[in-house]
């Protein structure tokens, strides 16, 4: 494994900072999760399995040891600072508490200065105000994309910004360990949701900051290309076709029978169907709704198109190429099959440990600082 013999301690609950736990421990690293004697509030995320325990809660904390630290307790925090001591990576998201811990960054790189320290915050380290993923769709004006033309703005229904933040914190803590393997000196690496958001809408806001005409909501139509969009088809599905550049267009017209549309000064090149959106959409919606979704999947992709039904979840995920892409699997002992979220592509589905009971490894691991660190 890529990460053989690294070691992490992560003071973290609910998404970002424990998903950078997890893609660690996929490459290898012995990854150490305190929690609270409360425990992570995913603990209590729906779906529950049939032990109880949170699929949630699972899929994000799977194959790290779990220890239970009270850091309102004199003894448990210097339990905590002896654990970050002797780690390669310490990973937190307590935020305005990380007081609570009795120790920083600054503290513990003195007598460990290769240590790598990933602060996963709301909007800064040392900086006031909280904040999560739904809350930041609002602020950074993703919620303001989304939705339908002259409709209310909709939270995208999955937790984008705490995700991509997870796969943020891991290349920032990779590229610090690397120059700590170089020069010897670790990092401390400030991650946060605000900078995650602003990426995930820079280029929109390209039109914003340029003095272009600001995008407004769209429903599943593209601010960029036309046609870009959702179309019903003759037995009650729904298509997504688009036209990225203008072979793909041609190849349309052609499937669509239509190639006087190639000559239409309407719909000439993607500048004119940009000003005529509403035109072009009823003339390809009026042609998709006379077959079925898999007539068009098939017609439009052997003419080198992009056309796709829209699935539910439980069917796009019963798709043999996820499970084939290492995107599936399931615990070591057999009994829960999970959705491999970390994108680490070192990680072996047969042999996934669990996530870890509330304590579980606490004993162990608190053992394991009264031996020499042999590091």
């Amino acid at each position: 494994m890529l990460l053989e013999g690294l070691r992490v301690v992560e003071f973290s609950q609910l998404i970002a900072a424990p998903f950078c736990g997890l893609t660690l421990a996929d490459l290898g690293a012995e990854v150490v999760k305190v929690e609270s004697p409360a425990g992570d509030d995913a603990r209590s995320f729906p779906p529950l399995l049939a032990d109880g325990s949170s699929a949630f809660f699972q899929a994000l904390n799977r194959g790290k040891r779990g220890v239970v630290l009270d850091l309102s307790d004199p003894g448990d925090r210097e339990s905590a600072r002896r654990l970050a001591e002797r780690a390669d990576v310490v990973i937190e998201n307590l935020g305005g508490a990380t007081g609570r811990l009795g120790f920083g960054y600054d503290e513990v790189a003195a007598s460990s200065p290769k240590l790598v320290w990933c602060s996963v915050t709301g909007l800064g380290a040392g900086r006031g105000g909280r904040a999560v993923d739904p809350s930041l769709q609002a602020s950074i004006g993703l919620m303001a994309l989304t939705g339908e033309p002259g409709g209310p703005p909709l939270r995208v229904p999955v937790p984008l910004i705490d995700l991509m933040t997870g796969m943020y914190a891991v290349q920032s803590v990779l590229t610090a360990l690397w120059r700590a393997e170089r020069t010897g000196r670790g990092a401390f690496v400030d991650c946060a949701l605000v900078d995650s958001a602003a990426t995930l809408t820079s280029l929109t806001a390209l039109f914003a900051l340029s003095g272009a005409t600001p995008p407004r909501r769209l429903g599943s139509e593209s601010f960029l290309v036309v046609p870009s969009a959702v179309y019903p088809t003759a037995d009650g599905e729904f298509v997504q076709l688009v036209a990225v550049n203008e072979r793909h267009w041609q190849a349309l017209c052609g499937v669509l029978g239509h190639p006087e549309w190639l000559e239409d000064p309407h719909s000439a090149d993607n500048e004119a169907r940009l000003a005529n959106r509403a035109l072009v959409n009823d003339r390809i919606r009026e042609v998709i709704a006379t077959d079925t979704a898999q007539h068009w999947i098939e017609r439009i992709g052997a003419a080198g198109g992009f056309c796709e039904r829209v699935r539910e979840i439980e069917e796009a995920w019963a798709d043999p190429l996820l499970a084939e892409r290492g995107l599936v699997g399931r615990t070591a002992d057999g009994a829960t099959e999970l959705p491999l979220v970390s994108m680490a592509r070192a990680a072996d589905p047969a042999a996934l440990a669990p996530a870890p009971a509330l304590g579980e490894h606490t004993d162990a691991v608190l053992a394991e600082l009264s031996a020499p660190d042999r590091r």
